[in-house]
Order: C-alpha cells, then structure tokens, then sequence
C-alpha cells in the first residue's frame, strides 16, 4: 500500500515486478489508501518491513508502531536516530529476512514504540520549529 513519491522507481519496481514473477509470487498491490483506511490496515500487518535505502524519518515506521505493529528496519543512522531500541535493526538480506521470521514468531512488546509514536505530533513539531526559528533573531 502506498502513494506516489518524489523518487523515481520505475527500474526498481520493474525488478521487483520480474523477481516476483520468478519466483511465482503474485502480491497484491493496493496503491494509495484513504488516510482512514490506513491505521486499520496497518494494524493487521504481522510485521512492517521497512526496507529503505534513502530515507529522512520514517514515517510508515512510525504508523505502524502506532498501531502496534512490529517494525524490522534497515540499519540506517538516521533510522536508529528517529526509532532508537523501539524497532530491530538489519542490514542484509540474510538478517532481514531472520528478523522479520522471528518478529512473527517472537513479537516484541508494543510499549517502547507506543510511546515513542504518541510522543511525536504535528503540534509538537510545529512548536519546536517555532522555537527554532526564534532562536535565529
């Protein structure tokens, strides 16, 4: 599930596309969701991978620990910035792939990612851009 984006994935989408096929997987594309419809999906997820390789925040990670799904992410700086120890971390296939298995068999408790996603609002953070900007005078 998901909207369109500034990147252009058209090569990556067309591998994924070719590496499905060969395998003889047929996933089941939803495209862009109602916002409303969103938390309800998520919350279904056993497990959300988040497997990105460019990324500023994170915020189908956030989502999803909101809704108290598990999240596997890559192992990007920023990502331990944003998510700390409310997520787990890998960095190869290898390990993405034991990880999201043994989040499905071994869920982690929803709590540390619970706060952390109630923490974070959209008052908050155009408080402290005010503040930061009133710091420039």
């Amino acid at each position: 599930a998901g909207g369109e984006t500034l990147f252009d994935y058209r090569d990556y989408r067309a591998e994924f596309d070719r590496r499905a096929a060969e395998l003889g997987i047929e996933p089941v594309i939803l495209g862009t969701v109602d916002d409303d419809e969103l938390p309800h999906l998520v919350a279904q997820a056993a497990v959300l991978p988040f497997f990105s390789t460019k990324e500023g925040f994170g915020l189908a990670a956030m989502e999803a620990l909101a809704a108290s799904t598990p999240v596997v992410a890559r192992d990007l700086p920023v990502l331990r910035e944003v998510f700390g120890n409310s997520v787990t971390y890998a960095s190869s296939a290898q390990t993405m792939a034991a990880e999201l298995e043994r989040a499905v068999r071994e869920p982690r408790d929803p709590l540390p990612g619970l706060t952390l996603a109630h923490s974070l609002t959209w008052d908050e953070a155009a408080r402290k851009h005010l503040e930061f900007y009133s710091s420039l005078r």
